[in-house]
């Protein structure tokens, strides 16, 4: 009587796998490399962050983009739009020309309702209202406050959404 004997087929991995494997393995590289390499090759650092914001510096400065809330350096006397949802917003911190802030948001409420706001809320904050320009469904608001500068347009898109963008100044201090 033959002793039983089994054969065992050993499992190779699969071709596929591989080679997804490879790939994973070279845009990792491809990535580490693409970003040390940046400020090398455009004197730019690049550092992105969970919150979907960006932030690009430089021996002159740095300038942050994206994310869903106001920039870091939004002035504390600078009316915050409650009813919005925050579409961009960035900021720049330069070490020579002018720092500033902006924010582009959508809101359900009406064209008028915003520039109410802005009107009111900008001059019991302290800032002076310098010009007011209404071109059809658009009205541009720009303030000024010592040194800062304020800008909003707003636009009415007529879907019922009503587009806000909004830009401060702040010089640099001396």
């Amino acid at each position: 009587m033959e002793p039983d004997t089994q054969v065992v087929q050993e499992k190779k991995p699969s071709k596929k796998l591989l080679y997804i494997v490879i790939g994973v393995v070279v845009v990792l590289i491809i990535g580490w490399v693409a970003k040390s390499s940046m400020r090398s090759l455009t004197g730019v650092d690049v550092d992105t962050r969970m919150d979907g914001s960006t932030t690009y510096s430089n021996d002159e400065g740095t300038v942050t983009v994206g994310g869903n809330k106001l920039p870091d350096n939004w002035p504390s006397d600078a009316p915050k739009y409650q009813n919005a949802d925050i579409q961009y917003s960035g900021s720049s911190n330069p070490q020579t020309g002018e720092a500033g802030a902006s924010v582009v948001f959508l809101t359900s409420d009406n064209a008028q309702e915003v520039v109410d706001f802005y009107k009111k809320e900008l001059t019991s904050n302290g800032w002076t209202i310098e010009q007011t320009a209404t071109i059809g469904a658009s009205t541009i608001l720009s303030a000024k406050k010592n040194e800062r500068t304020f800008g909003v347009y707003i636009a009415d898109s007529g879907d019922g959404k009503v587009s806000v963008t909004v830009g401060i100044g702040i010089p640099k201090e001396n």
